[in-house]
């Protein structure tokens, strides 16, 4: 008789147990998920939480969630109920990088696009001219070009008038320093004068120029004296100041 009444105590204990749990609020991965990630979105955050979307949560309804971020960062989300404080969750989320890197790099990729943008006024020819030609003032015109592309380029008029070209241009083509032959005012193998200053004294000496040179190039000469090799920068068509000897 005892062990009958145990019996049907057990059972409707059981059946109450099976009725609560059966009562009890439940919400799937995938709706918290969703929950997680629209919450993310008010704050202007994109989120991928790390929830499996067949799990079934018990025990606590959409509308008594908590979320929030935890240690300070959105990194890990938690998850708390307001009715049930047993239900405590922590899920990994993915925060995408691509948009932190598009955020910090966005002031440097507007400075490189103003640079790329930038124009220049340049000369440019009229007309097509061959090598040899000399350049007059009716053979350029000012026109605005990329400044990224215009390096060497003339925009002072009387620094190209009366040079010479030293290849063939087409009309439109921008004027570079690469495309005139260079004011020489020393050549290989020219005689000239090496001027060194010693505290308050001028030494001058002969040599021979190793290269051409345009006014403050500077250049290799050889003592003729000596035979050392010296370098220094072109003063004018007969001279050059030393400041280091090269053996």
């Amino acid at each position: 008789m005892l062990v009958k009444k145990a019996l049907i105590i057990i059972a409707i204990w059981w059946g109450l147990s099976l009725e609560s749990i059966a009562s009890q609020e439940k919400i799937t991965g995938s709706t918290l998920a969703k929950l997680v990630t629209d919450h993310l979105n008010e704050e202007g955050l994109s989120a991928q939480p790390i929830i499996n979307k067949n799990r079934v949560f018990t025990g606590c309804s959409s509308d008594e969630i908590i979320i929030s971020k935890r240690d300070g960062s959105w990194k890990t989300i938690n998850l708390r109920c307001k009715t049930n404080k047993s239900w405590n969750y922590n899920f990994r989320n993915k925060l995408p990088k691509a948009t932190n890197a598009q955020n910090v790099n966005q002031p440097r990729n507007l400075l490189e696009k103003n640079h790329l943008q930038a124009t220049v006024e340049v000369l440019i020819l009229k007309n097509s001219k061959l090598k040899g030609d000399r350049i007059e003032e009716t053979d350029l015109v000012l026109s605005k070009k990329k400044a990224i592309l215009s390096k060497g380029a003339f925009s002072d008029l009387e620094s190209v008038l009366g040079k010479r070209l030293i290849k063939s241009l087409q009309k439109g083509a921008t004027l570079k320093t690469n495309h005139l032959k260079p004011d020489w005012l020393v050549y290989k193998n020219q005689k000239i004068i090496i001027e060194h200053k010693i505290g308050e004294i001028y030494v001058k000496m002969d040599a021979i120029a190793l290269s051409n040179g345009a006014k403050g190039d500077r250049i290799l000469v050889k003592n003729v004296s000596s035979k050392k090799i010296v370098e220094g920068f072109v003063e004018d068509s007969r001279k050059i100041s030393i400041f280091r000897k090269i053996y």
